[in-house]
């Protein structure tokens, strides 16, 4: 290697020079390097020789010579820019992965592949793997991308945006035809649709438009397009003379090239400005659409994965096009006659102008499906594309996720919100100081909507939406986001979503806590007994029942056992209370809370019912912190209806489950006829019309059991109910009783309906009102459910004292009109109170 000590080198090519001879030197004379120089543009080139004798070679490999002779560009700040390497022949002209017919492609991405600490250990190396794969002819590997041509871009030449999958050569000849653009500004059109010669052609701009699926403001136009049978080169040339000598070897002669231009632009002329005089004498000041000359060759796919896909560039070609079709009008050609009637002038003209013209090619940015892959298609957000969502809304919850949705691509996206931007609201949500005073789902929406019109058309919709969401076809959905945090939209949809006769769309209710350091996602998935109101209700009970104490500070947060004082309200006087915490915070915990929600809608729907995701932000490195996100997870109640109030019984699957345990027990020890029931607990939600049974207990000791009358006692009952009101947060209280009637109808009897009227309650402050619920059924239906868990018939009745409560013990025995019956005691007693025989066995 020549002393490179006379050169002035920066210090990252006296870097890149030391390793290169430390690779040569232990190479053993498979790497030399014989000269290097600096070059006027700053880079330093080494000529190296690299031995390819011995490399394996195959029928399809490139013909190596035993020593190949390259030239390494070594740029200024070395390591950081990769170098480069070109031959000093053009033997590998063609081939994939060379590019103008001497520089070799190392690398499909240097962003990633290009490690600066190997320096130009690696650089060599990849050298060498290149020469290998190129003797063998795996250049292209079987499943890896195909490399497409490359065409050197003028940014002054205009950028194209490709939108629809692009149209393919037949196989006994090229597709010849017109591009629909969009010309969405001065620079840059949009590729919205395809016309082949043989199409009807739109006759005015707005068939043009409407096909298109365009705006009736749109600026359209037509540009011509050929796709090439075969591929073409690794790389498009930098003449027009070049590129249509390259057309010319698939049957595309420069006569058709410049038939389907000048008709193209002809027809642009009527598109554009219907009345102008097309003849001979044509108007000179008639406008011009800017045409660019769309090229298609097969060039895109995967390597060895079947047909190869449409490689387009575009070619801008300024005021030729024009030219070309005012001259195609005057002679007078019209159809698709230009194939081969075009005048000798314009071949004339068009000869000229190719021999002195160069190529000008636009940037391509693709959007195609049928080529290009969303960076968001293995995530959770993948689930939103194509789909109709609501998001209730458009504040520091909101609007992000509305954001998120526009984003993955949803199909229809609507923002409803009715407040309106003011100052205080910049510090943490997505508004300009612009937007104060304006509608804040109108701003919101609009914004949105310019993130991929194509895509997401996006919608505002401004209103209480308490007082308007029938305004909305919500079942027209997919998805509806709650990020209100309020609670009486909660309860509004609670009762909406449970008086509907038609399921509702799946429904994710938002929340953040007080100091933005925490979130929930309530989910309800369609199908689910309940909505967000239910979910968040469960999850209260969860974390207060939790022994661990895992969730005592969401407890805090969101549900504490004393109404919050500590409300942080920014603006003096009455202000609707918020909570503190900057735009970081809220758009962290609104991406966790979103991802989570997507996937669990991600997976199959069997596998739960409804969810909630607790979330808590980071905090620093020396504070304790809580265990990170959270699933919480419950199945379907079983259902049944109060027919007096039409209100929703919900029975958790645990107070169920304690029915049918108490009621097997019974069956095994009293007899199968004989009644038993029980306390139940929960709530009833007079807002939403639900009322939620949490639990239930079997009889206490001091019960009355018999065939025909089920009595409930009071001993230990009162102090069960302190303890579970204090375990639950007062969540979960006094709810009624249950009974059953086995082998019967689950029906009032005369007794039952007496003993409503009184509601003799086991606590010292009887409610004027309790539940009672009878399971009951034929002797199939009870026999099936006490086997197997199948629901029995239910009757659920929430019943009003009408009569001045009493607090006296029941009596020690059934009432005298039942007659002489054994009764048996509550708890756990083995053996009858009763002079009379003993109850029957249950028959099997």
């Amino acid at each position: 290697m020549k002393d490179s000590a006379t050169l002035e080198l920066t210090e990252g090519q006296q870097l890149a020079l030391d390793q290169l001879h430390r690779i040569v030197q232990a190479s053993q004379g498979s790497v030399a390097a014989t000269h290097v120089a600096a070059t006027a543009d700053g880079y330093v080139e080494a000529r190296v020789s690299v031995g390819c004798a011995n490399l394996p070679r195959t029928q399809d490999g490139l013909r190596l010579r035993s020593v190949e002779a390259i030239t390494l560009r070594i740029p200024p700040n070395f390591p950081f820019t990769a170098p480069s390497v070109h031959t000093r022949h053009a033997r590998f002209a063609g081939a994939p992965h060379v590019n103008w017919g001497r520089h070799l492609c190392l690398y499909r991405s240097t962003a990633t592949e290009w490690d600066p600490a190997d320096g130009m250990y690696g650089f060599i190396t990849r050298l060498l793997d290149w020469f290998e794969a190129a003797a063998a002819g795996q250049l292209d590997r079987p499943g890896e991308p195909l490399h497409p041509p490359n065409a050197l871009t003028d940014h002054t030449a205009g950028l194209l945006v490709i939108r629809r999958d692009a149209p393919v050569a037949r196989p006994d000849g090229p597709w010849l035809g017109a591009a629909v653009l969009h010309q969405v500004n001065d620079i840059r059109c949009d590729v919205v649709g395809w016309l082949a010669v043989e199409d009807p052609w739109p006759d005015s701009l707005e068939q043009l438009r409407e096909s298109a699926a365009l705006p009736g403001d749109a600026r359209a136009f037509l540009a011509p397009v050929v796709v090439t049978t075969k591929h073409l080169t690794f790389e498009y040339p930098l003449t027009a003379r070049e590129l249509v000598e390259s057309l010319a070897r698939d049957h595309i002669t420069p006569r058709l090239l410049l038939g389907l231009t000048g008709f193209v632009a002809g027809h642009n002329r009527t598109l554009l400005c219907p009345d102008a005089d097309a003849s001979p004498g044509d108007d000179e000041d008639t406008p011009a659409a800017p045409v660019h000359l769309l090229l298609g060759t097969p060039s895109r796919g995967t390597a060895g994965d079947g047909p190869r896909r449409t490689h387009l560039v575009a070619w801008h070609l300024p005021d030729f096009a024009d030219q070309v079709g005012r001259l195609a009008v005057r002679t007078a050609f019209s159809g698709h006659a230009y194939l081969a009637e075009l005048g000798d002038e314009v071949v004339r003209f068009g000869t000229d102008w190719l021999d002195r013209q160069s190529t000008r090619w636009m940037r391509i940015y693709e959007a195609r499906p049928e080529v290009t892959v969303r960076r968001d298609h293995a995530t959770p957000a993948a689930w939103l594309r194509g789909k109709r969502i609501l998001v209730l809304g458009a504040g520091a919850l909101g609007a992000p996720v509305a954001d998120m949705c526009a984003r993955a691509g949803a199909a229809h996206l609507t923002v409803a919100d009715h407040g309106l931007v003011h100052p205080g609201i910049l510090a943490r949500q997505p508004y300009a100081d612009a937007d104060i005073g304006f509608s804040k789902a109108r701003v919101l929406a609009e914004r949105l909507d310019r993130i991929d019109p194509h895509t997401t058309c996006v919608e505002a919709f401004v209103g209480n939406v308490t007082t308007r969401l029938s305004a909305l076809d919500l079942h027209a959905f997919d998805l509806i986001w709650d990020c209100t945090a309020n609670r009486i939209v909660r309860a509004h949809l609670e009762h909406a979503r449970r008086t509907d006769t038609a399921p509702w769309p799946h429904l994710a209710t938002l929340m953040i806590g007080h100091h933005a350091t925490r979130g929930i996602a309530a989910l309800s998935p369609r199908g689910a007994t309940g909505g967000g109101t239910d979910v968040l209700r469960r999850t209260a009970l969860t974390a207060h029942a939790d022994a661990t104490h895992a969730f005592d500070d969401l407890i805090d947060d969101f549900f504490p056992t004393e109404p919050r004082t500590d409300l942080f309200q920014p603006e003096p006087g009455c202000s609707d209370a918020t909570f503190t915490g900057s735009a970081a915070d809220v758009t962290a915990l609104a991406g966790q809370l979103t991802t989570g929600v997507l996937h669990a809608l991600a997976e199959p729907a069997h596998r739960h019912t409804m969810a909630a995701l607790i979330v808590r932000m980071p905090v620093g490195p020396t504070s304790p912190q809580p265990a990170g996100p959270r699933w919480l997870t419950w199945p379907n109640d079983t259902l049944t209806t109060d027919e007096a109030t039409s209100y929703d019984v919900r029975i958790t699957p645990a107070a169920l489950a304690e029915m049918r345990a108490e009621a097997r027990r019974g069956a095994r020890l009293r007899g199968s006829r004989v009644e038993t029931g029980g306390t139940l607990l929960g709530a009833v939600d007079d807002a939403t019309g639900v009322i939620f049974i949490d639990e239930a207990t079997g009889p206490p000791p001091d019960s009355l059991l018999t065939e025909a009358y089920f009595q409930h006692g009071l001993d230990g009952v009162s102090g069960h109910l302190a303890a579970r009101r204090k375990a639950t947060g007062n969540i979960s209280r006094f709810l009624g009783m249950w009974h059953t009637h086995p082998h019967t109808a689950a029906q009032p009897s005369a007794t039952d309906r007496a003993a409503m009227t009184s509601l003799t309650l086991p606590l010292d402050d009887a409610p004027t009102r309790a539940l009672v619920l009878i399971a009951g059924g034929p002797a199939t239906v009870w026999r099936t459910w006490l086997a197997t868990g199948d629901g029995p018939d239910l009757y659920a009745h929430l019943a009003t004292r009408t009569t001045p409560a009493i607090a006296a013990p029941p009596p020690s025995a059934p009432p005298t009109h039942l007659g002489p019956v054994t009764w048996w005691p509550g708890g756990y007693a083995a053996r009858p109170h009763s002079p009379v025989p003993s109850p029957r066995k249950a028959r099997p």
